[in-house]
């Protein structure tokens, strides 16, 4: 058997990984030592690893590892669980980047890109580090503090506090009039993002004064940890003006060429896992399920104060954010295969059973008053019942009278935390046999639900463990508002950010519809009022009616020969 080794480089601004000659690039993640850092390491590295076909054993260079072993090691078994390896071997990223960039041999890295770290490490393995203090305290000649520097000089010569810089021109063409850059300039790689900015300024000479110091910082960062062959790696280390002050060799390799170059000086600095045959689960038990999993470090959690247990809550449902953002592509591209079969007469069904089937139904629920339509259903396993109470064995069995009416024209979501659902996985492939457009959501990696779009929100272990009302939940409604959201705007309910195609059922809707039409049109309230009424209450054909100069009549019309969409029915004239 082929021993298949995954490389990964998980940095905070992206996460790369290779196998066989092939490189995927995703998002990064904050640090292990960072709040989340794990659940967004595990996050960023399932989201490349699924681009690829099964391994025995990924190696993982994480940004804060050296800082924060027993994270690591936390990462270490979370993968080990989610990916179902064989082995798993995690250390630091400026570790990986020293193998790489040294051949595996004694010397020292130095690490610049948005940060800075200088790394070396003897041939008996003892490890020195420099700098690698973070944007605030550190990172000295790195992209973040070259950017900030540029940013300050171009703000200094706003003020008057400074010399005219070419900086400044260059600042406000990339980021806008001065006033709004501290809003926008919040995070290292937004800082970084202006370095090229200061690189290029070549004759300006502000610009150079902080190359300059960036080149002497730098140089003083090598320094610091002894002596040896000096390679200078990441994001910058093409920058000649940076390593002029520098005696450097050319690096043999990259971080990932590094993962297959540890040798017996990283060891020390390498934490390896590996899988138990006897104590693995088989692949499609429940037991294996990262959303099943426990989390390390809450043992304790029934003896915590209940402020401490209701801010760990908190936090991890805001995890769900990272985990929605890293399938962004498979919801975009679900989005738009919905919309184009709801565009030619289909309908949105979701199925699901127990908090997927309710918010499947709750979605569903919301549409027909925010979007006036009857095209988007909610079904649940055990029916009606199972909103508000528990029916047992219904979600194990799969009902097909539940979908008797589906047909091609069709969409069916289907809804499983666990992604093995029998009542779903029976609905999505009694969906693909009529052919219904087929999506599926799942919060485990590599899931065998039968569907044309699978979007895997990568959630992991839940505070109270398999208990996926929470964080999976919050990420399975994140997705569901997004995509009926999405979709009924593509399909024209929505004109600018306004809900023109509101059911005003209630005194709050009416008064909403109110405010639309005036806003909309630019009326007066009086107008507004008098348009609506006359339009039956419909906002559509009230604003199509007061900005065309049109009567209701016409402005129904209007909107019918352009399929509801009142930006096109303000331009057609037939």
């Amino acid at each position: 058997m082929v021993w298949v080794i995954l490389s990964v480089d998980l940095g905070k601004t992206s996460c790369r990984a290779a196998l066989g000659g092939r490189r995927v690039v995703g998002a990064g993640a904050p640090g292990l030592a960072a709040p989340g850092g794990v659940r967004a390491a595990q996050t960023a590295i399932l989201f490349v690893a699924k681009q690829f076909g099964p391994v025995e054993e990924v190696i993982v260079g994480a940004a804060g590892a050296l800082n924060a072993p027993e994270a690591a090691r936390a990462l270490g078994e979370a993968l080990l669980a989610s990916l179902r390896l064989q082995r798993v071997t995690v250390t630091s990223d400026a570790v990986i980047a020293h193998a790489g960039a040294l051949d595996g041999k004694p010397g020292v890295a130095l690490i610049v890109g948005t940060g800075v770290i200088a790394l070396a490490i003897d041939a008996d393995g003892a490890l020195r580090t420099a700098d690698g203090w973070g944007p605030s305290l550190g990172d000295e000649g790195g992209g973040s503090w070259i950017g900030a520097a540029g940013l300050r000089a171009a703000l200094r010569a706003v003020d008057g506090r400074g010399a005219p810089t070419a900086l400044l021109d260059a600042a406000r063409t990339r980021f806008g009039p001065p006033q709004t850059w501290p809003a926008q300039l919040t995070d290292p790689a937004a800082l970084a993002s202006f370095a090229p900015d200061v690189l290029a300024a070549s004759d300006d000479p502000v610009a150079m004064g902080i190359v300059n110091s960036a080149a002497d910082s730098l140089a003083a960062t090598a320094r610091a940890v002894g002596n040896g062959p000096v390679a200078m790696v990441g994001g910058l280390a093409g920058v000649k003006a940076l390593r002029e002050r520098i005696d450097v060799v050319a690096p043999v390799g990259d971080a990932l060429d590094g993962t297959l170059r540890l040798g017996a000086i990283h060891e020390p600095h390498v934490i390896r896992l590996s899988a138990h045959s006897d104590s693995l689960a088989p692949p499609n038990s429940l037991d294996a399920l990262a959303t099943e999993a426990v989390r390390p470090d809450l043992h304790d959690l029934d003896a915590r104060p209940i402020a401490d247990v209701v801010a760990l809550l908190v936090a991890a449902e805001g995890e769900a954010h990272h985990a929605v953002v890293a399938a962004l592509p498979q919801i975009a591209a679900a989005a738009e295969a919905i919309a184009a079969r709801l565009e030619r007469g289909g309908r949105l069904i979701y199925a699901g059973a127990g908090t997927p089937g309710r918010l499947g139904v709750l979605d569903a629920a919301e549409c027909g008053p925010t979007f006036r339509t009857d095209i988007v259903r909610g079904v649940i396993a055990g029916g009606p019942a199972a909103l508000t109470e528990a029916i047992e064995g219904a979600e194990d069995s799969f009902t097909p009278t539940d979908f008797a009416d589906l047909t091609a024209a069709d969409v069916l979501v289907g809804i499983t935390a666990s992604g093995r659902t029998p009542y779903v996985l029976g609905a999505l492939r009694h969906a693909r046999a009529t052919g219904a457009l087929t999506v599926a959501i799942v919060n485990n990696f590599g899931s065998e639900a039968p569907a044309d779009v699978v979007i895997e929100l990568l959630t992991g272990p839940e505070v109270l463990a398999g208990s996926t009302r929470l964080t999976a939940g919050t990420s399975q409604k994140v997705v569901l508002n997004a995509l009926s959201t999405s979709v009924m705007i593509a399909l024209g309910k929505a004109y600018g950010p306004r809900m023109v195609d509101v059911r005003a059922t209630n005194a709050k809707l009416r008064r909403r519809a109110v405010r639309i039409v005036r806003d909309a049109a630019g009326v007066d309230e009086d107008a507004a009022t008098a348009a609506l009424a006359a339009a039956g209450g419909h906002a559509k054909t009230a604003i199509v009616a007061l900005l065309a100069g049109v009567d209701v009549a016409e402005a129904s019309g209007r909107l019918d020969r352009a399929r509801g969409r009142v930006r096109d029915a303000l331009v057609r004239r037939t």
